[in-house]
């Protein structure tokens, strides 16, 4: 049985551990961000229906307003960075799985011989 096969899952342990606390870090980021969104969006929304505006061209008002899009930008940049920590949270327990299943094969073979 390999001792490294040990130190290695022991160390993804840690990393996984580590993906876990980001995750939910980046999560909140990315709801704080996205309530941040929806409130400066409707703000200007309210402004622009003070002018008079007509709905059907508030939505396309809307879409080219930079206070908007960089609300909207910033919510979508924190999603993808919570996506990617999820993600690594799969590459890692997939890992472990195949170092458990290693340290598995190890302890069959040796006891056969």
């Amino acid at each position: 049985m390999s001792i490294e096969l040990y130190q290695e899952l022991r160390e993804l342990e840690k990393l996984l551990d580590l993906a876990l606390k980001e995750a939910v870090a980046r999560g909140r980021a990315m709801t704080a961000a996205e309530a941040k969104y929806y409130t400066v969006k409707d703000l200007r929304v309210r402004e622009l229906m003070e002018e008079n505006k007509s709905a059907t061209i508030i939505n396309m008002i809307i879409k080219g307003e930079p206070g908007v899009n960089d609300a909207l930008h910033e919510y979508r940049n924190s999603e993808v960075e919570y996506k990617n920590a999820c993600e690594a949270i799969n590459v890692y327990k997939l890992r472990m799985r195949i170092i458990e299943a290693q340290i598995e094969r190890e302890w069959t073979q040796a006891g056969r011989e």
